[in-house]
């Protein structure tokens, strides 16, 4: 079982789609696309992912990417993986 990674693919197509390739993230994360969740605000702003319900940010893809692995790290230990 992973933690459920949900992702807008206009997010993605502006840089996000860093976290797609991250070989960390693919086999620990379920990671879930939408052609649209309803954030346009926060899509044109920043990049960010739904990460098991709750929002992470991130002021560049690479900055996105380290917080969805601290999260997925965080949610491990909490899951007691």
């Amino acid at each position: 079982m992973n933690p459920l990674i949900e992702c807008c693919e206009q997010n993605l197509a502006k840089g996000a789609e860093l976290l797609l390739s991250d070989p960390f993230i693919e086999e620990n994360g379920d990671v879930v696309s939408y052609s649209c969740m309803n954030e346009c605000v926060l899509c044109a702003q920043t990049y960010f992912v739904l990460f098991e319900g709750e929002r992470i940010t991130g002021t560049t893809p690479e900055e996105l990417v380290e917080h969805i692995k601290k999260a997925i790290l965080l949610w491990q230990e909490e899951m007691g993986i």
